[in-house]
């Protein structure tokens, strides 16, 4: 008998007609992609593990360097030869018309004028040669600057080329057949992935390959909630202590903004929608994202990060977030659109404020080649020396998921809390009011929730409101912190 139907009678056996029922809806809602977060079993995937393996080398490359051109004057060349010669040197002669130089050519090297020039190849008219310094020169030099080695490949030191270039990225790339990182992996593939990569070269990753990136700082800025055009506290009609009840409840809390809403009519006597909630929280967030920056600790000599999922408009973002192991406390968020490096590269940079020149930070990972591209770009344009550690998977199968396991546990707590405070608004209908929630869930879990871990002290512990008693008079008091400068004397 064979396993799929051992499985189906096991099936029979163990429920009734409805819910195997339930089970039928459920697999066709996996094979119709419906169900995002279930996917069959890729079977090919099994049988060609390195099929579409595109990840990021460790290692960076050699930088090249640039072999710069005698300085030579032509003047001095001249006046050297008389001195050797007895006599000064002629200029060219040239007996064929083919071999003479345009008269407004100069020599690249020296700056000898065209008299001293001839061309050296004949009818092809290709190379210039200068009778003062003996260099010869290309006439059309066919974008040489752009063709020029800037890195060379770390295993094998051969210079690399420019494979594919855009606004953002620069793709460097070097086929040696004889590399030994080449070999290395091409030892990797089995007898079904050598056989397909005959059809199919393209998607198995053999070579070196260096992605340089070009991100300006405009687009390196981590996201902020929007300024409202009045101040904090002079655009609402109810009190301070109001707004901080609809914080309390709808972030403290976790209630949606109708369950806040509802809960200040029915408890409290406040007439207040579910709209006014979530403007509440819009104008406090801004407030609140300067206040995170503000108050962050230093930068610690370990950072771990991870991603979430979150629904926006009915597309998929990503929230990017940063935590320190030693309090515990969160050192960056950023919502992004995809997965990608500029995401993972401004969520890094901004758990890196703080941190002073040449700090040494290891950052803890899970397998998103994102964050290795992201490190690669930072440690070439700012003076860090970062580490890249990876977590892959669940289980460890590698040394280095087993050590640093312990670290990728507190950012996957936290992504719980996080969902905690997410799920109720069941996706945001606009950029601003998800990146709203998110500033002030970092703010609720760093300076009001105790943690577990820290003995139930907060991860980042304030004077200014450790004598203040309730959630909405902390909320208050942070806000009066947060506007202490916005707000007119």
């Amino acid at each position: 008998m064979k396993k799929t139907e051992r499985f189906v009678i096991w099936i029979c056996s163990k429920f009734n007609r409805i819910e195997i029922e339930e089970i039928i809806k459920g697999l066709l809602d996996v094979l119709s992609n419906r169900n995002p977060e279930v996917k069959p079993r890729d079977d090919f995937k099994e049988k060609h593990p390195n099929y579409r393996n595109f990840y990021v080398d460790p290692n960076p490359p050699l930088p090249v360097e640039e072999k710069s051109l005698p300085e030579l004057n032509w003047k001095e060349l001249l006046s050297k030869y008389k001195k050797e010669h007895g006599k000064p040197l002629k200029p060219v002669n040239c007996k064929k018309e083919q071999s003479k130089v345009f008269d407004t050519s100069t020599c690249r090297i020296c700056g000898a004028p065209s008299k001293y020039l001839y061309f050296n190849d004949g009818k092809r008219r290709q190379q210039i040669r200068c009778k003062v310094c003996s260099s010869l020169t290309q006439v059309h030099p066919r974008d040489r600057e752009t063709r020029k080695a800037k890195y060379a490949c770390p295993y094998c030191t051969h210079n690399l080329f420019l494979w594919k270039k855009n606004k953002d990225v620069s793709i460097y790339k070097y086929c040696n057949d004889n590399c030994p990182h080449y070999l290395a992996n091409k030892s990797k593939l089995n007898l079904m992935e050598r056989i397909l990569i005959k059809i199919k070269s393209s998607q198995f990753k053999l070579c070196y390959q260096f992605r340089e990136y070009h991100f300006t700082n405009e687009q390196l800025k981590v996201s902020c909630p929007a300024k409202k055009v009045c101040p904090l506290f002079f655009n609402i009609r109810n009190p301070l202590n109001t707004l901080c009840l609809a914080l309390t409840f709808r972030i403290s809390c976790g209630l949606s903004s109708r369950k806040t809403a509802f809960v200040l009519n029915k408890v409290f006597s406040i007439p207040i929608s579910h709209k006014t909630v979530d403007n509440y929280c819009e104008y406090a967030s801004y407030h609140c994202h300067l206040f995170n920056r503000t108050h962050k600790e230093e930068t610690y000599s370990i950072q771990v990060g991870d991603e979430a999922y979150i629904k926006i408009l009915g597309e998929d973002a990503f929230p990017f977030f940063f935590i320190s192991p030693k309090r515990h406390s969160i050192t960056s968020y950023h919502i992004g659109n995809d997965r990608g490096t500029l995401p993972a590269t401004i969520s890094m940079k901004e758990a890196l404020s703080n941190a002073f020149p040449g700090q040494e930070v290891t950052f803890i990972t899970d397998g998103n080649p994102s964050y290795a591209a992201a490190i690669h770009f930072l440690n070439q344009k700012y003076s860090y020396k970062l580490i890249h550690k990876k977590v892959i998977g669940l289980q460890n199968l590698d040394k280095e998921s087993e050590e640093y396991r312990t670290f990728k546990q507190l950012i996957e707590r936290f992504m719980r809390t996080y969902r905690f405070h997410t799920r109720p608004s069941c996706g945001f209908n606009s950029f601003n009011g998800a990146v709203s929630i998110t500033v002030l869930t970092v703010t609720h879990y760093n300076f009001l929730r105790p943690h577990i871990g820290l003995s139930y002290e907060v991860p980042i512990p304030l004077k200014e409101i450790q004598d203040i008693p309730t959630l909405q008079g902390q909320w208050a008091k942070i806000l009066q912190m947060a506007t202490a400068n916005t707000l007119p004397a």
